[in-house]
Formats: C-alpha cells, structure tokens, sequence
C-alpha cells in the first residue's frame, strides 16, 4: 500500500514537506522551512513522522528556502538518502542553503549580543550544508529516474523560478503529481508551465488560489519609481534573491528604455546572494529566455547599475542623498542586508518602499503591507513616514486563472489536494475545481495522510 503525509504546506504556505511510503520505504517530496509568525516558525521544532535515518531519498521540486531549508536539519539528524533535483535547482540550492546557515549563526549571535541568553542556536550550520549538497543528484527534466526503487519519478517545467520543477511520480500503476510552486505564463524571462498529463492524484499548489495578478506589473514599477523620484528621498525594494531580483532589474531596464527620468535613476543592487543568481542565470541560459545587457555589469541592458558586494559598499549608500533606488534581500524583509535599508529609511517622508512580492502575515513586509504605523528593526521603534506601495504583478506563483489554465492540461480524472496556500485561498481553490472539473477535490491538512 502507498500513502501520502502532508507533512507541511497544508493550511499554510510555507514548509513544503509530502512524505511517500510505499511499502516499507519513505521519501519526501520538498523538505522546506516553515516561515513567517512565530508559531509557524515553531513548526520547524516539531518532530517529523519517521527519524531522518528512516528517510530513504528527497525529491525536490526548487530551489526556495521553504521547499529546501530543512534539509540540512535532516542530513543533521541522520538522513543519508540521495536528495533529487534539476541542475539549476542545485545550483540555486547550494546559494540558498549557504545563505540560510549563515544568517540563522548571525541572528543567534546577534541574540547573544543583545543580552538575550535563551537566543535560539542556528538550526543547522555550513557543515551541514556541505554535507547536504554533497548528497545532491541532478536529473534533467523530462528524464525518468528511479526514486529509493520503489517508484519511477519524472521533473516538467513548473516556470516558477530557474531550475523549477513539478514532479510526476508512477506508484503501483498510478500516476500522482505534486506541483511544487507553478509559475505564471507569458512572463518575460522564463518559459510556460509544461502540461500535466495523466494524473490520478495532483497535488497542487494553491497560494494565490483566491485571487487575481494585476496584468500591468512593468507600468504599475513605473508609476512607483516616478512618485518615488517626486518624493525626492530614496526608493527601497525589498526583493527576494532567487527570481525576484532579476524580474525587478528586467523591468527597470525596461522603463528605463522609455522614460527619461528613469534612465537617469542609479539601480544599486546591495544583494551577493542575488548576484549569485545573477551568475546562475548566465550559466543556464539555456533555460529562460535570453536577454542580454551591454556588459557582465549591467544586466538586461540596465543603466546607471552598480553591485554592493562587501559590507563596506553596503554601507556606503546610507550616506548617499536624493534620489535613487536600492534593490535588496529578503522579499519579506525578515533579515539580510534591506533591514539595514529600511533603518535607515522608513522615517524619512521623502522615501518611498515598493514591495513586489508576498508577505507572509507576521514578517516586517506583511506589517509595512498592513499600514502599521511604527515598526522594530535591531530593537528600535522606528515611525513608518515613508511611502509604502505594494505591488502585486510580480508574484511568480500562478493565480487563480492561472492555476487552473494549467489544471486544464491534465487528462485525467485525479483525486485533487489544495496544498501550500492560506486556508482561505486553499478552500477557494478546491471549491473552483469541484465546480469546473467535477474531480474529487479538498484541502490537504498537516499531519492527514491518504492513500494512492
């Protein structure tokens, strides 16, 4: 008999984690982090269903920290199995995990510094993540592999990030599919979602499952630079490393190319985490569309561009006056190098901060989101004077209409599960799929399991 375990990504939208037994074998599909409040954070602590050494492999559909981030933790408490996934998720691995490590060992230390003696120790550190990449195996899409010799498994392009995937696996005769993050169609950089196929469970992504993207993102960019340039004062983007960053420069390249006072706005890039990516991008360039600058330096044909690798150069822009824009890690504002910005920042009328990405409810993104009036950054209450505009046409998850446009391509009549997404968006989802396809459909909660 086979089974599934939502282990995580069911009733929220972090910590991927789908545990397969056939037989008496296990492995899991994504093995990501929970993010966001405090006690979903909290879940990370929480003993998964079987003891690492009992996990036989991992299949991992990306590269994001929320469907990788826990992997460390495993290889930590025993887990030896291969871990699969595409070339350029690897490779966006090795730069996400290396990252992770690094700022759960400078938050702890920051604790300690701070007086707080019960600060939480990192979860993992760079040794475990030498040890996970070690066990990394790649496989191309649409090549079928043998997953712990208890069921085949295929990757299709997913077009949510570089490298991303979703997952077809064969069972006992049956095929069931996990999504991982699906990506929109039509996006600039990267190619369409593949077609499902045959599936007799889909296990499906659901985080914008109740609501629309905006169609205009590159103009709605544009609106927000031109008021920022008003304003006069610096303009702030928090943006996630893998993806985001890049979608962002590409945009503003592109506004540049059309409006004058953007052409001669400085873009600073203060993230070595996304110039990482930046380089992945040009070593795969055979999987997103290529779109080529003036030079190694200047990305999309970008102008006016400048890198901040080292802290130094970091903390040169906090001295520097009028206007100009900053583009920087996390998307969420939960840590990394934008906090520094935002401290610097979000007291100041003349500054505008644009977020382009979710906001996890909890994290400063989701508060600034919201209208909070103050917000903590290092210990100190800063008031919010700045502008704050949310952009929503960045998001690279599918929505509504794009989730089911690609529900549409698979032949079959599966049992359907709404995973990774808010309870609300969730429930929408599989309500719209009972409705439009007739199939089986419902909510995936944490801890249920069902059978293949």
């Amino acid at each position: 008999m086979a089974e599934i375990t939502f282990v995580g990504a069911a009733g929220t939208v972090t910590g991927s984690k789908h545990l397969v037994t056939v037989g008496g074998k296990r492995f899991f599909v994504d093995c990501g982090l929970f993010q966001g409040t405090a006690d979903v954070r909290a879940l990370n602590d929480a003993k998964i269903p079987v003891d690492a050494e009992e996990i036989d492999a991992v299949v991992i559909t990306h590269g994001h920290l929320d469907h990788t981030g826990y992997l460390p933790k495993l290889v930590k408490d025993g887990f030896d199995g291969p871990i699969y996934c595409t070339p350029a998720t690897a490779a966006i691995a090795e730069i996400v995990l290396e990252d992770a490590a690094h700022l759960q060992q400078e938050l702890s230390e920051r604790g300690h510094a701070h007086e707080r003696p019960h600060a939480p120790p990192p979860f993992y550190d760079e040794r475990d993540v030498a040890r996970t990449l070690r066990k990394i195996e790649t496989v191309e899409y649409e090549r079928e592999f043998s997953v712990a010799g208890i069921c085949t498994a295929r990757y299709s392009n997913a077009g949510h990030i570089l490298g991303s995937a979703f997952v077809h696996l064969e069972i006992e005769g049956k095929q069931v599919v996990f999504s991982g993050d699906l990506g929109r169609y039509d996006r600039p950089l990267l190619a369409d979602p593949s077609p499902i196929g045959a599936a007799d469970i889909l296990c499906c992504e659901s985080t914008y499952g109740d609501r629309e993207h905006p169609a205009e993102s590159i103009s709605a960019l544009g609106e927000a630079l031109r008021a920022g340039i008003a304003r006069g004062g610096a303009i702030v983007i928090p943006a996630f490393a893998v993806e985001r960053t890049q979608d962002i420069l590409y945009a503003i390249a592109q506004l540049q190319h059309q409006d004058p006072a953007i052409a001669n706005l400085a873009i600073h890039l203060d993230s070595p985490m996304a110039e990482k990516v930046d380089a992945v991008f040009e070593r795969f360039g055979g999987e997103h569309r290529e779109i080529a600058g003036d030079g190694p330096n200047t990305p999309f044909g970008i102008h006016h561009f400048t890198e901040h690798r080292t802290t130094d150069e970091s903390k040169a822009l906090n001295a520097m006056p009028g206007n100009f824009v900053v583009i920087s890690a996390s998307g969420m504002a939960s840590g990394g190098r934008i906090l520094h910005h935002l401290h610097n920042h979000l007291s100041d009328p003349r500054a505008t901060i644009i977020l382009c990405g979710y906001q996890s409810v909890g994290t400063l993104g989701n508060l600034l989101e919201h209208g909070a009036k103050t917000v903590r950054i290092y210990g100190d209450a800063l008031p919010v004077r700045a502008s704050i505009v949310a952009l929503k046409g960045f998001s690279a998850h599918a929505d509504r209409s794009g989730l089911l446009r690609w529900l549409h391509t698979c032949t079959g009549t599966p049992r359907f599960y709404a995973v990774h997404g808010e309870p609300a968006s969730a429930a929408a989802l599989a309500a719209e799929v009972r409705q439009e396809f007739k199939w089986s459909a419902q909510v995936a909660m944490r801890g249920s399991t069902v059978t293949v």
